[in-house]
């Protein structure tokens, strides 16, 4: 017997469109990317087309593009990936929500902590898009005066996931066990077995 294909959908947004014109277009939403109720309208509707994934991509530094043409771009900014991903988690049931981190300007200890939150949040659908970062736009929102060098940057992103992955796996998954005796929770609380 022939093995079972699947193709797999994900789709790819800052959240809603990488064209900078998009808002031009006839019926587009002009201010989509910070229009929550779009952006669930959206998101409900790829999760309804089987898409298997929503990725958030995103930017540490606006982008740099001449001042006129950023006044005239739907894509200049948008929502803070994990802020946005973990209201849409609660419109959703089954897509996977995926956001940009980079290793490059963040701690493994925050990023560990976010991912962790976005997956429970949204019973295990995060994922996480490893990015370094080479902008010196964005070294410069982080106080410093240029950015690492390719290697450096390189070097420091695979020590990143080693220690974030670490950090994940350092509790068992029964380690909390939540059972206080003769209590029992209220209606609409859920506690673990």
């Amino acid at each position: 017997m022939a093995a079972s294909r699947k193709l797999k959908l994900g789709a790819f947004m800052r959240p809603v469109s990488l064209h900078t014109g998009a808002w031009r277009y006839p019926g587009a939403i002009p201010d989509a990317n910070f229009n929550f109720p779009a952006l669930k309208r959206f998101i409900r509707k790829l999760e309804a087309g089987k898409f298997d994934a929503f990725f958030m991509a995103d930017h540490l530094a606006v982008l740099n593009m001449p001042v006129a043409a950023l006044r005239r771009s739907q894509t200049v900014t948008s929502f803070e990936p994990f802020t946005l991903l973990s209201a849409l988690s609660q419109a959703t049931d089954h897509i996977g929500l995926v956001a940009t981190a980079s290793t490059t300007y963040d701690a493994p200890f925050h990023i560990a902590r976010r991912f962790a939150s976005l997956d429970h949040i949204s019973g295990g659908r995060a994922g996480w898009n490893i990015v370094t970062t080479a902008n010196p736009d964005a070294a410069q929102n982080f106080g410093l005066d240029e950015d690492m060098e390719h290697d450096e940057r390189y070097a420091r992103a695979r020590e990143f996931f080693d220690v974030v992955t670490g950090l994940w796996d350092s509790f068992a998954d029964d380690a909390f066990r939540h059972e206080v005796m003769g209590w029992t929770p209220p209606d609409g609380i859920c506690v673990p077995e």
